[in-house]
């Protein structure tokens, strides 16, 4: 009576008492029967919060499965399927070809797009050499003779070109199921082995996925490719993947940038207490 006056949802028990018969006293009600249905899709955001504030959107498998059910069988189904299964950044995905993959091994290789481009070895030597020159100008201010060492070392540093990184390559593994639906798109659109699978632009995919998170109930800001990179990698610490070997399906130069995902390990720490011996 307590909790009817008060407005408080009520006990199981009390629920029982109070419909007088109407569900038979044997009858055992689960929690999930009593809550309002709208409760049930309330969900904590898919979110990771760094140690330095930094906020990581992803998506979950569950999301994952019905932005694919709501694309339908062919070609965008099968891309983000591909997004969600390797973690791959869209420009990588749209590079792929039926050489990518290898069929009987089930596993896709992937061009890492993602480098940024270098000065050369001789000129890190000439940058070695700016700092000497500066740090040795503080302790003998008055030498011109330095001072014009200085100048022409910087002069030599700015003539230098930044220049294309190494192509590199990393193998993932995907399911076999995967690995044959690849196959079959591959075979029905009789495509050539050296031919993109994917012959349309970034801007195409992202209108895809806006459309399709629409329709999938997604927030705004999770209608973009890269919430299935995070996702893949997010999935994959929860999954028990060590971070070297999901650095290395990543593409990751930094370990660095791959320990961000172990964050999510931290969000909720009490299933490791209840492993924990006293």
């Amino acid at each position: 009576m307590y909790r009817r006056k008060r407005g408080l949802p009520l006990k199981t028990h009390e629920l029982k008492h109070s419909m007088n018969g109407v569900v038979p006293m044997h009858k055992e009600i689960e929690d999930s029967e009593i809550l309002p249905a709208e409760w049930h899709e309330i969900e904590s955001p898919a979110v990771l919060k760094t140690r330095t504030g930094r906020e990581i959107k992803y998506i979950r498998p569950h999301e994952a499965r019905r932005i694919l059910s709501v694309l339908g069988e062919g070609r965008d189904q099968l891309l983000v399927e591909i997004l969600w299964n390797t973690g791959a950044r869209v420009s990588e995905a749209l590079e792929l070809t039926p050489a990518s993959v290898n069929f009987n091994e089930a596993t896709v290789t992937i061009r890492t797009l993602k480098k940024k481009r270098r000065l050369p070895k001789k000129a890190k030597d000439v940058k070695n050499e700016i700092r000497g020159l500066e740090l040795a100008i503080i302790q003998d201010p008055e030498s011109k003779i330095l001072e014009r060492k200085l100048e022409k070392a910087r002069r030599r540093l700015a003539a230098f070109e930044k220049e294309d990184p190494p192509q590199i390559y990393r193998t993932v593994p995907v399911r076999a199921e995967l690995a044959g639906k690849i196959a079959a798109y591959c075979m029905n659109k009789n495509i050539p082995p050296n031919e993109r699978l994917f012959p349309i632009s970034r801007i195409r995919v992202y209108q895809i996925l806006q459309r399709a998170g629409e329709k999938a109930g997604m927030e705004k800001d999770r209608r973009h490719p890269h919430v299935f990179r995070h996702g893949f990698a997010v999935n994959a610490v929860l999954s028990g993947v060590p971070p070297l070997v999901l650095r290395r399906w990543l593409g990751h130069a930094s370990i660095d940038s791959t320990l961000i995902y172990t964050e999510v390990l931290a969000q909720d720490t009490k299933g490791y207490l209840e492993k924990m011996r006293f």
